[in-house]
């Protein structure tokens, strides 16, 4: 794939992707509005549709980050060094901020040695805020990381694909066949589970040249995947006691509507007016800070409005959800860019 090459502050040249950055904006976003949940009084198959859509934001960071890490060559040394810190630290200082909002550990101890270990012990033991799942499962995946980078700096099409396909059986098809049937894996497949799936998606359509065709067929996947999704939760369809088989990230059906958007995306930021490429780069420095700040400015939000003496749930769902998720984004990338200003504050939102 070509890159395009633009100037850094003038002095020095680096190669970029609009297309990424693009995609990068729009994942943050979708990000913000799956997070939209008290605001406007339906009807319910709007707020269906815009969580739908939200569903989409998760994996595509997946993906981008496999498109972005697999195609790098670094030694071991200088990848841990340079990405492990970028992500341990605002791991480890979002954690124990969440922690101690939510939980409030030093209220009556104060702060003591004790309590620290305390927190440090529940953050490894979980994320101690719903959207911090995705550290856990990115750090695992920086692990794995060089020995994928030397598995696809050598891998044919068909290698990848092999690997591709075999994690959909192991993960999104067997998460229904396990769940209708009583057919079990007890064989060893650990290496072929979780979201390297999306990993290696990413990097392997990433370079896919885009055609008339290949966006037929993404269409094609992403209206089948948002269909489909869409009527699981509109309809509350079974099973409603494991949300793996069709609504977790890895579900068949989001994992085919993942597809269709990465790849359209892709297209639609090949193709962006220059306005828009302008946008774009100067949102996506700052967009892992968006997913980390956002659940704050969010919740900071419904208290403002109720404060003022409004209620959340008027107006109707088509309109105000999309607009408290525009505004909501916008606040978060306010502050994550003025964060990025600040030497210190930078290291926590990267």
């Amino acid at each position: 794939m070509d890159y395009q090459l633009t100037k850094n502050d003038g002095k020095f040249l680096y190669p970029i992707l609009p297309w990424m950055d693009f995609m990068r904006l729009v994942s943050a976003l979708l990000v913000t509005l799956a997070h939209v949940d008290v605001w406007g009084n339906g009807p319910f198959w709007a707020d269906r549709i815009f969580y739908t859509i939200s569903r989409n934001g998760v994996p595509l960071f997946f993906m981008m980050s496999g498109f972005l890490l697999l195609s790098k060559e670094e030694d071991l040394l200088t990848f841990f060094r340079k990405r492990g810190l970028k992500i341990l630290i605002p791991f480890l200082i979002w954690s124990a901020i969440y922690e101690i909002y939510n939980s409030q550990p030093f209220a009556e101890s104060g702060v003591t040695f004790g309590g620290i270990i305390d927190i440090l012990i529940r953050i490894l033991r979980g994320p101690r805020a719903t959207h911090l799942w995705f550290f856990y499962s990115l750090i695992g995946l920086y692990f794995f990381t060089p020995i994928l980078r030397h598995f696809v700096a050598r891998a044919s099409k068909a290698d990848l694909l092999y690997v591709i396909v075999l994690w959909f059986f192991i993960t999104p098809f067997m998460y229904i066949l396990e769940e209708y049937t009583s057919v079990k894996i007890v064989f060893e497949t650990y290496f072929a589970v979780g979201y390297i799936g999306y990993f290696l998606l990413g990097h392997f359509l990433g370079r896919l040249e885009t055609s008339p065709r290949l966006l037929w067929i993404a269409s094609a996947l992403f209206a089948v995947g948002f269909v489909s999704t869409f009527a699981v939760f509109y309809f509350d369809l079974p099973p409603q006691n494991n949300e793996f088989p069709f609504r977790s990230y890895p579900s068949i059906n989001i994992v085919i509507m993942a597809i269709g958007a990465y790849l359209l995306l892709k297209a639609a930021g090949e193709r962006m007016p220059a306005w828009l490429a302008n946008l774009s780069s100067r949102v996506s420095p700052s967009t892992f800070g968006i997913y980390l700040v956002h659940s704050f400015v969010l919740v900071a939000m419904v208290a403002a409005w109720g404060a003022l003496g409004f209620a959340t749930n008027v107006g109707p769902s088509i309109l105000v959800i999309p607009i408290v998720a525009l505004v909501g984004f916008l606040i978060s990338w306010g502050i994550t860019a003025a964060m990025r200003k600040i030497p210190i504050l930078r290291e926590i939102v990267p």
